[in-house]
């Protein structure tokens, strides 16, 4: 017999989804004519170089240390390093971020588990999160801390603009009455599933709200470098870090999530991390790291990938070539389809 917890975990069944037939699926190699599915948001455009570059760079390197419990299960300084170093380039902060700021889990959705953990407390305790979203945020932010989700509709106003503000204030109105109380936005930028990014103003405006509410801003990054610009409605990617916070926001509100499963096409190294410059909230997630670990072979696999700028480079800039050429594609097969789509996207 399970306790009434242990029932509820069972009840959700959230290990369905892997446990079904996949062979109709396409395979390029297994099953060509097998189904594409839109369901998970994977880049195997890159799939053969990344694993390439792990093959011949990455497994060789490896030290008999890697074997160890490493550093801790919150990633090993080098990696924290190496991702501090990779965030100050590639997302142009306005402070630089530190080794101590970045904590890594064993993926973004192990982090979002851990970030609902430490921000709600109770049953009507809310998190905001505009709509449409990620659907797995439900299932990820849930389960464990069994808080409230609060869906921000926007009635036709575009959410990546200021005017979107006025949308999250209503909700957090109507919630208030409803008895649960926000203690978190959540956005993800570039978003899922829309693919668009959030102007600089709409991110100012969105950290300026948080500020009043007294809530905290957890920005999803995860799709931050795999941006390529294809419309004219086309808005270029900017991290809330990059942003003065300085009289707009108590810096200790704002955490960024990022990790290695979209830009680098390797889902399966299961690898994310937290950038916060609140210690207490950076302490927390180290502590709970300890049940949701990444493997110091990944640790050691992802160090070496960050540190060679100049192949992370070219990998990078190849894949946006390529999401450009397939996009261009698909769109194609859309319109000779007559199948309407996001043309802004």
């Amino acid at each position: 017999m399970l306790s009434n917890r242990g029932r509820k975990y069972a009840a959700l069944d959230l290990a369905a989804s892997y446990t079904k037939d996949r062979g109709h699926l396409y395979d390029k190699t297994k099953h060509s004519t097998g189904l594409v599915s839109f369901r998970n948001a994977e880049n195997f455009l890159m799939r053969e170089e990344i694993l390439s570059y792990i093959k011949t760079k990455c497994i060789p390197s490896l030290e008999p240390d890697t074997l160890t419990y490493y550093d801790g299960p919150f990633g090993s300084k080098r990696l924290r390093k190496a991702m501090a170093a990779f965030i100050n380039k590639r997302f142009s902060p306005v402070s630089a971020v530190t080794t101590d700021q970045v904590s890594f889990v064993s993926g973004v959705t192990a982090l979002n588990d851990i970030l609902s953990l430490c921000m709600t407390d109770e049953e009507n305790d809310g998190l905001l999160l505009g709509m449409p979203i990620y659907g797995s945020f439900n299932p990820d932010m849930r389960s464990m801390s069994e808080c409230k989700l609060v869906y921000t509709p926007f009635d036709g106003i575009h959410q990546f603009t200021t005017a979107a503000v006025g949308c999250y204030e209503r909700a957090v109105e109507e919630a208030d009455r409803n008895g649960i109380k926000v203690k978190a936005l959540v956005i993800s930028n570039p978003h899922n599933p829309l693919g668009k990014c959030y102007t600089r103003e709409a991110l100012e405006a969105i950290l300026r709200f948080c500020n009043k509410h007294n809530i905290h801003l957890i920005s999803d990054e995860i799709y931050a470098q795999s941006v390529y610009g294809m419309s004219s409605a086309y808005t270029e990617f900017t991290s809330v870090l990059s942003i003065d916070m300085t009289g707009v926001i108590n810096e200790n509100l704002v955490h960024v999530m990022y990790g290695m499963s979209k830009d680098f096409a390797a889902a399966g190294l299961r690898l994310g991390c937290l950038i916060t410059r609140n210690e207490e909230l950076g302490q927390a997630v180290r502590s709970l790291a300890r049940f949701h670990g990444a493997s110091p072979v990944t640790d050691a696999i992802a160090t070496t990938m960050l540190e060679d700028e100049e192949w992370h480079t070219e990998f990078l800039t190849e894949s946006a070539r390529m999401l450009r050429k397939n996009h261009k594609l698909v769109a194609e097969a859309f319109d000779n389809a007559d199948i309407p789509y996001d043309h802004d996207a």
